[in-house]
């Protein structure tokens, strides 16, 4: 057995040479054939490491991710709700069998001040346990104790990312121990996460993690030693032999539980009842089916550029095999049988594949880093990087490939008519071949035709996108988010930062208005709620089972509708002095309006909302609120000084250039309190253009891939004439 081993591996290693000597005698043939392979492994490969970035590869840094799990609930109406109240984590976190452990936590912006200027940070509060569920070591000093999770406002402690280490603190590894002001208190830095682990939600950038009991700390005016109403989101650990049906049958019976005690501090929280345990792969569950989709979409497209770049190379192996016809038939002559011939051209094909395969993954890398130069959020970090899961896929994809069309001009090329190899083909004997030449390259054009159409017509619909009206002008348009409870400010210290900054901005030259919102508009994000519509009020469709009408909701500041240029078509906008002392009033849209009263006018009109009693003062121009493809929606304008929130998007429009202005924001921030961060400012156009990220990554990737398609549709056909020449070489 250990000699036919032995000779085995040694006739491989033959074949092998003989193969290099080979592809070194036709320098030519070889580097273009290696480029044709490389140019369509490394299509489907960089599409497939993004693939296997956002979808496939478990939890980075986390240990035995397969056995994690999120906690997500249901309403009784089908809805599905990912928030949770601490008592309710606790009392699931205590009780639970099913679970090595659960861990609750979310996101919270942080002002971390190092050498007296602040530092923005995307923060998580966590429980106690959150890095010993998730199985992730420390890369320096320790992660957080159990008993630091139990008391509130006793362990002000901070663990923070190894990129906000390397950023911000110099790699400094005397950072353990340092304190630090964060939100304007002191904080002890205890430890530092490897550079493998990002977030629990891999596109989200975390800096810095922090106990959820010091929450009431970060939040200037919320109760002191209170968490009740804090929302959480839960994850937790499955124990070794327990399945997850089983483990969704207990948490559900917990949750029943709960909700019945009737101890559930969060109203809106009762209804969520039912259970569902996703897995913890990285994504919110309700965006990965989107996302999925997409990305499927992209590496369909890649694989027709390596079905095009494989047709193209067996056609040159078919050519090349006829100017190799004697040398075959003088090998089967001496005694050469058929399938060692066969085996030798497979050698060299899959020794061109392979090669190829090394060339894929070299185009990969610069091609995923391009990907991840996309115009994204602050707050989103991509990381696209080939790992050994690609590097293993590029290189089976392309053994498959070279195998599936190397076969068959190996087949051909090994054909046993001796004598008659010996005195050159017969000049009829190609005339089948050549039409099987003609339907190759006319499959290989067809292909590359279609993703161009389909960059064209992601495109066209691009185009179109930009051309639809949202309802606003976002010319000369600049915002910037800020959040003052994030600097340490309580509410009558934040109140006063806005109102400062709006006063040092409209003195500033080439400034024309200013004014703050809760949620951009168009940037894909938004919230909303159920209005109850008084009798009295003349709804078109009566309340009578006390649901309401839903509608969405932002809260927006006075000259908000001048800034964008909202008309209001009936009554009057929110004015400056509509805040807390003065009666609580709405403008709402043209769809509720016409809802409401249908042909009448609403404006005086009153509804309910958050338990307020809320007077209809005007009514304005229908817009699109957070995606440029829906529906008409019902929406609510709310006063921001009526509904005090600390974190507000301030939006300046202004006749100076983009760049000067974001200087002039920024100054203005600063000047008000030099130790704030200064804020990240944008055009409202560059936020706007999120919601077709989608299209235009769609549009610029089939563009490349119809591109590369169509030059190797142009080299394939370079390799069927170059066959058809060469059958015809007697003639």
């Amino acid at each position: 057995m250990n000699w036919i081993r032995s000779v085995a591996v040694e006739s491989l290693l033959t074949d092998l040479r003989y193969a290099g000597r080979m592809l070194r005698k036709n320098p030519v043939f070889s580097l273009v054939t290696i480029l044709v392979i490389a140019l369509g492994t490394g299509a489907v490969t960089t599409i497939f490491s993004a693939t296997n970035a956002m979808l496939l590869r478990p939890l980075p840094g986390a240990r035995d991710a397969s056995r994690l799990f999120s906690i997500d609930r249901k309403h009784r109406n089908g809805s599905e709700h990912m928030s949770a109240s601490y008592p309710y984590y606790a009392q699931i976190r205590d009780r639970t069998r099913s679970f090595e452990g659960v861990a609750a936590w979310n996101d919270l912006p942080l002002t971390v001040t190092v050498g007296g200027a602040g530092t923005m940070a995307h923060g998580n509060i966590v429980s106690g346990n959150y890095f010993s569920v998730l199985g992730v070591r420390p890369e320096l000093g320790r992660f957080f104790a159990l008993d630091e999770d139990r008391t509130a406002l006793t362990h002000p402690v901070m663990v923070i990312s190894d990129g906000f280490w390397r950023s911000t603190f110099g790699a400094d590894s005397a950072v353990i121990g340092r304190v630090v002001p964060v939100n304007g208190h002191p904080f002890t830095i205890i430890g530092v996460v490897p550079p493998s682990f990002r977030s629990v939600y891999i596109p989200l950038k975390s800096d810095a993690w922090v106990p959820v009991m010091m929450l009431p700390q970060l939040r200037p005016g919320h109760p002191l030693s209170d968490v009740s109403d804090i929302s959480l989101r839960l994850f937790g650990r499955l124990k070794d032999g327990v399945s997850r049906e089983s483990a969704r049958q207990e948490v559900a019976a917990l949750t029943g539980a709960w909700v019945a005690s009737g101890i559930e501090p969060m109203a809106w929280s009762k209804n969520y009842v039912e259970v569902r345990l996703p897995p913890l792969n990285g994504l919110p569950e309700n965006a990965t089916t989107a996302i999925a989709g997409f990305f499927f979409l992209l590496l369909g497209a890649s694989a027709l550029v390596l079905l095009i770049a494989s047709v193209n190379v067996a056609a040159m192996l078919s050519a090349r095999a006829v100017a190799r016809g004697r040398e075959m038939a003088v090998r089967a002559a001496l005694g050469a049988g058929r399938g060692r011939l066969v085996r030798q051209l497979l050698t060299e094909s899959l020794l061109l594949f392979a090669l190829g395969a090394v060339g894929g993954i070299a185009i990969a890398i610069p091609a995923t880093k391009a990907l991840q130069q996309l115009p994204l959020p602050d707050m989103i970090s991509l990381d696209f990087a080939p790992d050994y899961r690609v590097i293993g896929f590029a290189l089976l994809i392309s053994l498959i490939t070279g195998l599936v069309f190397g076969l068959a001009p190996a087949l051909r090329a090994a054909r046993a008519d001796i004598s008659k190899r010996i005195r050159d083909d017969s000049p009829a004997g190609g005339a089948r071949r050549s039409r099987m030449g003609n339907v190759l390259i006319v499959g290989q054009l067809s292909l590359s035709l279609l993703l161009l159409v389909a960059a064209g017509l992601f495109l066209r619909a691009l185009e179109r996108g930009n051309r639809i009206d949202p309802g606003f002008d976002a010319a000369g348009v600049s915002i910037a988010t800020l959040n003052t409870e994030s600097w340490g400010y309580d509410t009558l210290k934040g109140r006063a930062f806005y109102s400062t900054l709006r006063e040092r901005l409209e003195g500033t030259a080439g400034v024309a208005t200013v004014s703050y919102t809760d949620v951009a508009p168009l940037t894909a994000s938004g919230s909303g709620g159920r209005i109850h519509v008084d009798e009295s009020g003349g709804a078109s469709e009566p309340d009578t089972a006390g649901s309401g009408i839903q509608v969405r909701r932002n809260y927006v500041d006075a000259d908000f509708f001048t800034a964008l240029r909202i008309p209001i078509v009936l009554g009057e906008p929110i004015q400056r002095r509509d805040d807390g002392r003065s009666a609580m009033i709405a403008v709402i849209n043209q769809t509720l309006a016409e809802k409401l009263v249908p042909g009448g006018n609403a404006v005086g009109r009153t509804f309910t909302y958050g338990g307020d009693k809320i007077t209809i003062a005007g009514v304005a121009r229908d817009a699109k609120y957070a995606w440029l493809t829906e529906e008409r929606t019902p929406f609510v304008y709310l006063p921001i000084a009526q509904h005090w929130l600390p974190s507000q998007v301030l939006i300046v429009r202004g006749s100076l250039p983009s760049g000067q202005l974001a200087t002039a924001i920024q100054r203005a921030v600063q000047s008000i309190d030099r130790g704030l961060p200064p804020p990240i400012v944008t055009t409202l156009r560059e936020a706007n253009s999120i919601v077709l990220l989608p299209q235009r990554v769609a549009a610029m990737v089939t563009g490349a891939l119809g591109a590369i398609g169509l030059l190797m549709a142009t080299v394939g056909l370079y390799g069927v004439i170059s066959y058809s020449v060469s059958r015809r070489g007697r003639e």
